[in-house]
């Protein structure tokens, strides 16, 4: 317990670090300082996955560890490309990420089920997957063209799969209900984040986007980190 709330600690002082120097030092080195922040924060999400294991770890916490620290890439181009380019690597990142989770769950024994006991596919369907497309075709779409459009639709289809995934993880009720609650939060978070990239800026999107995401890293963390990943 302490060694949990030693990591969240130290990743809210970064969170406040980043979205000081983000909104309130000077603009040409805002970019840069809040860069930083993200990948020392991503970093301290890494360390913390690989303490939680208790240092029994194979490919498959490896593979997950890596999809921990690999923001850190999109921090970096971020600062270093211009804008259009960065929002399509970015996102082809972030839909790889998923795609290595996706392969972790079903690792972990994660099986979709349409008729189980707690009926979990009818309670997550508006969450994970009406709101995500509905969001989509209904605010997006219009607004998106070409490459932007393929490669959201793409990345919105992958997200909404991991979600529905992770709920069926082989895990107690505390762990699924951090892990329910932390896909929640993402699924807000990218609501957020793609109304103020592609339809209007938001003068208070990055605080709030950056404080949500990563609430809901560290609900991930800590809902699938201690769970030992079954022979296959």
């Amino acid at each position: 317990m302490r060694i949990n709330l030693l990591f969240i600690s130290i990743i809210l002082i970064v969170l406040i670090g980043e979205c000081i120097t983000h909104e309130y030092i000077d603009k040409d080195q805002a970019e840069l300082w809040s860069n930083n922040f993200r990948i020392i924060s991503w970093i301290l999400m890494g360390i913390w996955f690989y303490q939680l294991q208790k240092g029994i770890f194979e490919f498959r916490q490896w593979l997950f560890l890596f999809s921990i620290v690999l923001p850190v890439a999109v921090s970096l181009i971020s600062f270093l490309l211009p804008e259009p380019i960065a929002i399509i690597v970015n996102i082809c990142i972030n839909t790889f990420i998923f795609l290595i989770w996706i392969y972790y769950f079903h690792a972990m024994g994660a099986k979709i089920s349409f008729r189980d006991s707690d009926n979990n596919f009818q309670k997550i369907i508006p969450a994970f997957l009406i709101f995500p497309l509905s969001f989509y075709f209904f605010s997006l779409y219009e607004a998106l063209s070409g490459v932007y459009s393929i490669i959201v639709f793409i990345y919105t289809v992958i997200f909404s799969y991991t979600g529905i995934l992770s709920v069926f993880l082989p895990v107690g009720d505390e762990r699924r209900l951090y892990i329910i609650l932390g896909f929640s939060l993402l699924v807000v978070a990218n609501i957020l984040n793609a109304y103020h990239t592609f339809l209007e800026r938001l003068f208070w999107a990055y605080p709030v986007v950056r404080a949500i995401t990563v609430a809901s890293k560290c609900m991930f963390i800590y809902g699938i980190a201690d769970f030992r990943v079954k022979k296959i």
